[in-house]
Protein backbone atom coordinates (compact mmCIF):
# COMPACT_ATOMS: atom_id res chain seq x y z
CA UNK A 1 0.00 0.00 0.00
CA UNK A 2 1.10 3.62 -0.91
CA UNK A 3 0.49 7.24 -0.93
CA UNK A 4 -1.35 8.66 -4.32
CA UNK A 5 1.62 11.35 -5.31
CA UNK A 6 4.36 10.47 -6.80
CA UNK A 7 7.35 12.11 -7.52
CA UNK A 8 8.32 15.16 -9.97
CA UNK A 9 11.74 14.84 -10.40
CA UNK A 10 11.24 18.43 -12.43
CA UNK A 11 9.13 20.53 -9.43
CA UNK A 12 11.07 20.41 -6.62
CA UNK A 13 13.71 18.45 -4.28
CA UNK A 14 12.54 15.14 -2.78
CA UNK A 15 13.05 14.07 1.01
CA UNK A 16 12.98 10.35 1.33
CA UNK A 17 12.98 8.81 4.56
CA UNK A 18 13.04 5.28 5.63
CA UNK A 19 11.40 4.32 9.66
CA UNK A 20 12.53 1.27 10.39
CA UNK A 21 14.56 -0.95 13.33
CA UNK A 22 17.99 -3.05 12.19
CA UNK A 23 17.55 -5.76 9.73
CA UNK A 24 14.60 -4.61 7.97
CA UNK A 25 16.43 -3.91 5.00
CA UNK A 26 16.93 0.04 4.48
CA UNK A 27 20.25 0.08 3.23
CA UNK A 28 19.02 -2.04 0.49
CA UNK A 29 16.22 -0.33 -0.01
CA UNK A 30 17.55 2.95 -0.37
CA UNK A 31 20.32 2.44 -2.56
CA UNK A 32 17.80 0.65 -4.86
CA UNK A 33 15.75 3.71 -4.69
CA UNK A 34 18.37 6.57 -5.17
CA UNK A 35 18.98 4.43 -8.86
CA UNK A 36 15.82 4.14 -9.39
CA UNK A 37 14.95 8.43 -9.58
CA UNK A 38 18.15 8.64 -10.13
CA UNK A 39 17.26 6.81 -13.65
CA UNK A 40 14.06 9.75 -13.74
CA UNK A 41 16.33 12.65 -14.01
CA UNK A 42 17.55 13.37 -10.47
CA UNK A 43 19.76 12.03 -7.98
CA UNK A 44 19.57 12.12 -4.23
CA UNK A 45 22.32 12.14 -2.02
CA UNK A 46 22.02 9.01 0.34
CA UNK A 47 22.69 9.20 3.82
CA UNK A 48 24.03 6.97 6.54
CA UNK A 49 25.22 7.36 9.54
CA UNK A 50 26.53 3.99 10.16
CA UNK A 51 28.50 4.31 6.95
CA UNK A 52 29.94 7.50 8.01
CA UNK A 53 30.70 5.97 11.42
CA UNK A 54 32.37 3.01 9.53
CA UNK A 55 34.47 5.08 7.09
CA UNK A 56 35.55 7.74 10.17
CA UNK A 57 37.04 4.22 11.79
CA UNK A 58 34.75 4.70 15.10
CA UNK A 59 32.67 2.19 16.36
CA UNK A 60 28.99 2.32 16.25
CA UNK A 61 28.50 2.99 19.70
CA UNK A 62 31.49 5.63 20.16
CA UNK A 63 30.58 8.61 21.83
CA UNK A 64 31.60 10.89 19.14
CA UNK A 65 28.20 9.30 16.63
CA UNK A 66 26.30 12.02 18.09
CA UNK A 67 28.49 15.02 16.64
CA UNK A 68 28.66 12.93 13.25
CA UNK A 69 24.94 13.08 13.25
CA UNK A 70 24.63 16.61 14.32
CA UNK A 71 26.90 17.55 11.24
CA UNK A 72 25.40 15.05 9.20
CA UNK A 73 22.12 16.51 9.64
CA UNK A 74 23.04 20.34 9.10
CA UNK A 75 23.93 18.75 5.76
CA UNK A 76 21.06 17.17 4.35
CA UNK A 77 19.15 20.17 5.44
CA UNK A 78 21.52 23.02 3.73
CA UNK A 79 21.54 20.68 0.43
CA UNK A 80 17.68 20.23 1.15
CA UNK A 81 17.52 23.88 1.35
CA UNK A 82 19.79 24.59 -1.65
CA UNK A 83 17.16 21.70 -4.11
CA UNK A 84 19.46 18.82 -3.63
CA UNK A 85 17.24 15.75 -3.13
CA UNK A 86 18.09 13.42 -0.21
CA UNK A 87 17.39 10.04 1.34
CA UNK A 88 17.76 9.75 4.90
CA UNK A 89 17.86 6.03 5.87
CA UNK A 90 19.13 5.80 9.37
CA UNK A 91 15.83 5.04 10.83
CA UNK A 92 13.56 7.66 12.45
CA UNK A 93 12.15 5.82 14.64
CA UNK A 94 10.04 8.34 16.73
CA UNK A 95 7.19 10.25 15.74
CA UNK A 96 8.63 13.14 16.51
CA UNK A 97 11.32 12.75 15.04
CA UNK A 98 9.64 12.60 11.68
CA UNK A 99 7.30 15.16 12.36
CA UNK A 100 10.56 17.34 12.59
CA UNK A 101 12.07 16.09 9.39
CA UNK A 102 8.67 16.87 7.60
CA UNK A 103 8.71 20.35 9.06
CA UNK A 104 12.04 20.63 7.41
CA UNK A 105 11.20 19.61 4.39
CA UNK A 106 7.87 21.84 3.96
CA UNK A 107 10.29 25.05 4.68
CA UNK A 108 12.42 23.72 2.17
CA UNK A 109 9.27 22.89 -0.42
CA UNK A 110 10.78 19.54 -0.60
CA UNK A 111 7.99 16.05 -1.39
CA UNK A 112 8.34 14.02 1.41
CA UNK A 113 8.13 10.24 0.58
CA UNK A 114 8.48 7.79 3.68
CA UNK A 115 9.37 4.34 3.49
CA UNK A 116 7.91 1.94 6.72
CA UNK A 117 9.21 -1.63 7.08
CA UNK A 118 6.19 -3.71 8.79
CA UNK A 119 8.37 -6.73 9.35
CA UNK A 120 7.77 -9.45 12.11
CA UNK A 121 10.16 -9.55 15.09
CA UNK A 122 11.56 -12.81 14.40
CA UNK A 123 12.28 -11.95 10.36
CA UNK A 124 14.72 -9.03 11.76
CA UNK A 125 16.38 -11.21 14.37
CA UNK A 126 17.25 -13.93 11.73
CA UNK A 127 18.59 -11.89 9.06
CA UNK A 128 20.70 -9.58 12.11
CA UNK A 129 22.19 -12.63 13.09
CA UNK A 130 23.04 -14.01 8.72
CA UNK A 131 24.60 -9.93 9.00
CA UNK A 132 25.99 -10.50 12.52
CA UNK A 133 27.76 -13.30 11.02
CA UNK A 134 29.27 -11.64 7.73
CA UNK A 135 29.01 -8.13 8.84
CA UNK A 136 29.60 -5.39 5.78
CA UNK A 137 31.07 -1.81 5.77
CA UNK A 138 29.09 -0.09 8.01
CA UNK A 139 27.27 -2.89 9.28
CA UNK A 140 26.78 -2.77 13.55
CA UNK A 141 26.51 -6.59 15.19
CA UNK A 142 23.19 -6.36 17.13
CA UNK A 143 22.12 -8.73 19.92
CA UNK A 144 19.08 -10.07 20.67
CA UNK A 145 18.78 -7.68 23.80
CA UNK A 146 19.94 -4.56 22.08
CA UNK A 147 16.97 -5.51 19.69
CA UNK A 148 14.63 -5.78 21.94
CA UNK A 149 15.75 -2.46 23.52
CA UNK A 150 15.34 -0.93 20.27
CA UNK A 151 11.75 -2.29 19.83
CA UNK A 152 10.77 -0.95 22.76
CA UNK A 153 11.86 2.98 21.77
CA UNK A 154 10.25 2.62 18.43
CA UNK A 155 7.27 4.10 17.51
CA UNK A 156 5.57 2.94 14.36
CA UNK A 157 3.26 5.46 11.92
CA UNK A 158 0.10 4.67 12.20
CA UNK A 159 -2.70 5.68 9.19
CA UNK A 160 -2.94 9.32 10.17
CA UNK A 161 0.70 10.10 10.34
CA UNK A 162 0.96 8.77 6.86
CA UNK A 163 -1.33 10.94 5.35
CA UNK A 164 0.99 13.64 6.58
CA UNK A 165 3.41 12.73 3.40
CA UNK A 166 3.34 13.15 -0.04
CA UNK A 167 3.91 9.45 -0.45
CA UNK A 168 4.41 6.76 1.83
CA UNK A 169 5.35 3.08 1.01
CA UNK A 170 4.96 0.49 3.44
CA UNK A 171 7.37 -2.15 2.90
CA UNK A 172 7.04 -6.06 4.23
CA UNK A 173 8.77 -9.12 4.15
CA UNK A 174 8.36 -9.60 0.76
CA UNK A 175 8.53 -6.51 -0.58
Amino acid sequence: MDGEETVDATARPVLIVYCALPGAGKTTAARERAREIGAIGFSPIRFSTDEWMADLGLDYFDPLRDRVQARLDRLWRELLEHGQSVILEDGSWTRAERDELRRVARRSGAFTELHVFDIPVEELWRRLEGRNERPGRGEVPITRELLDESLQRFEAPDAAELALFDRWIVHTSGS
